[in-house]
């Protein structure tokens, strides 16, 4: 029986000897995908780069304590401390991570989760067989070794249980720059070829999609949510010959289309589907963006005459078109400063600036006098610009700047920005090949995960819509219309959220 268990002992420190070195050497020459896997995996991805290191350390430890007699009972204590911390993490990953992500590689890649869960519970358990054993050898009493056996696995698992509590944290809100992905954040369903690359997105409603051309400017096109159905308007603004038309956009909110231009500056107006637009406001302020928050008031993005830098303001139609700009809206010295997109959500009822050249976003109310400061997951926080003034006194960039939020969309309470940085623990193959959305939760100030969009060719997304149904891109001379994976699409919620607070 004594013989029965020594062979037993050898020929679990031998299995764990292969396991571990053929693990360690697999990571090792694989050593970047497999930190990228770690740093997007959804328990350990802020801890990524001491656990890639650490894992392979005390891997090949292990093997080496196993591997010498004397110290075999120390490799088979050990072992069974990691297999309970790698047990706790699948565990973790299946009941309580927001995804599932892809499944190890090396000697375990065929296996699914739940399978490699039930492989591991395998290993604690011939590993404290053979501990047992090795006590008993020694005379050691049953009860301090079951109680050792113990401590090591609650040990190993609330270890793993912190570092996924804390990682999940700095994620979420202290994020220094390492995306998640969960797989398939976005899957391509169908796509309409519009001929021509010069249309954005101009807006949308229950059942289409709204688009204008920048080459047309009175041109709407409206083509239905599956992409089935394309009609086309001619918008007629009324007087518009009287008019030097040069910065011309459409913007669709329901039930209204808005036609402006603020260099005129002036705003039309005219219920969806009718072509024939009415005057507005004409003369009242001249503006670079709007957003219609309500059936009165239009938030516009002007230039402040006290400090020259970008500023936001309301509209008031109802009170003979008075405007009001709030000067301390955005921060920073400029117009490239404080340049960015302003977005309003009908969902929670506010306004959303995201900037470019800085990881950040503001939240206002709709009367832009209350302002909540939210940063991206990138790490820029002052504008990488050169700006050089010319003799006329004219400003003007002096180099290309770096952009860090691109452009942005807004659906529900979750915002999707495109960036262009490339965060840790990224391939930049996959950045050749693709564009990257972040999504960040406005209410809760999270950062919620990143997904790609695959190009077409040389052409690169140039303009993004979210729905609460759909995902649309606009690549080329295509719209393409993508489903969210249901990490994502649980994410968009239907309950109003709580109004914003300073």
């Amino acid at each position: 029986m004594k013989k029965l268990g020594i062979i037993f002992v050898e020929f679990t420190c031998y299995f764990f000897i292969l396991l571990f070195c053929y693990a360690s050497i697999s990571k090792i020459l694989d050593f970047e995908n497999f930190q990228i896997q770690i740093g997007q995996s959804p328990l350990l991805s802020a801890y990524a780069g001491i656990v890639s290191y650490f894992t392979i350390v005390i891997e090949i430890v292990i093997s080496f304590l196993l591997a010498i007699p004397t110290t075999r009972r120390l490799g088979l204590y050990f072992s069974i401390g990691l297999m309970g911390a790698f047990t706790a993490y699948i565990y973790i990953i299946l009941n309580y991570s927001e995804f599932i992500p892809c499944s190890c590689g090396g000697i375990l890649e065929k296996m699914d989760w739940n399978t490699h869960l039930i492989f591991n519970i395998c290993c604690i358990f011939f590993a404290i067989i053979s501990y047992f054993i090795v006590e008993m050898d020694r005379n050691i009493n049953i009860k301090r070794t079951i109680s050792v056996v113990l401590f090591m696995l609650v040990l190993s698992g609330g270890w793993v249980v912190l570092l996924y509590y804390t990682s999940e944290y700095m994620i979420k809100k202290e994020n220094n720059f390492i995306r998640r992905f969960p797989h398939h954040g976005v899957v391509e369903i169908d796509r309409y070829d519009l001929k021509f690359n010069s249309f954005y997105f101009a807006g949308h409603d229950n059942d289409t999609i709204y688009l204008g051309n920048y080459t047309s400017p009175f041109l709407l096109i409206a083509i239905s949510k599956d992409l089935k159905l394309y009609k086309q308007y001619l918008l007629k603004p009324e007087d518009y010959k009287k008019f030097k038309w040069s910065s011309t956009k459409i913007k669709v909110t329901p039930p209204y289309v808005f036609l402006y231009d603020g260099k005129i500056p002036i705003i039309y107006k005219s219920p969806i589907g009718q072509t024939e637009m009415k005057i507005i406001s004409e003369n009242d302020a001249y503006f670079s963006d709007l957003e219609s928050v309500d059936n009165d008031h239009i938030s516009l993005r002007s230039k402040s005459s006290n400090s020259g830098s970008n500023t936001l303001g309301i509209l008031n139609l109802s009170e003979d078109n008075q405007v009001k700009l709030n000067d301390t809206s955005l921060d920073g010295n400029g117009l490239f400063e404080t340049d960015g997109q302003l977005l309003y959500s009908p969902f929670n009822k506010s306004l959303i600036y995201v900037y470019y050249y800085k990881n950040r976003f503001d939240v206002f109310d709709k009367s832009i006098s209350q302002k909540l400061i939210h940063h991206t997951i990138d790490t820029i926080s002052t504008p990488q610009i050169k700006v050089v003034e010319m003799k006329n006194g004219i400003k003007k960039m002096a180099a290309p700047p770096k952009i860090v939020n691109a452009y942005a969309t807004v659906q529900q309470d979750i915002l999707f920005n495109k960036s262009n940085l490339i965060g840790r623990y990224e391939l930049r193959k996959h950045w050749k090949n693709n564009s990257v959305v972040d999504m960040y939760n406005i209410s809760k100030r999270e950062y919620l995960g990143s997904f790609y969009v695959e190009n077409r060719g040389d052409n690169k997304m140039t303009q993004m819509l979210a729905t609460d149904q759909f995902f649309y891109t606009l690549i080329g001379s295509e719209i393409v219309r993508y489903r969210y994976a249901q990490v994502i699409s649980k994410q968009l919620i239907r309950e109003s959220p709580k109004p914003i607070k300073e």
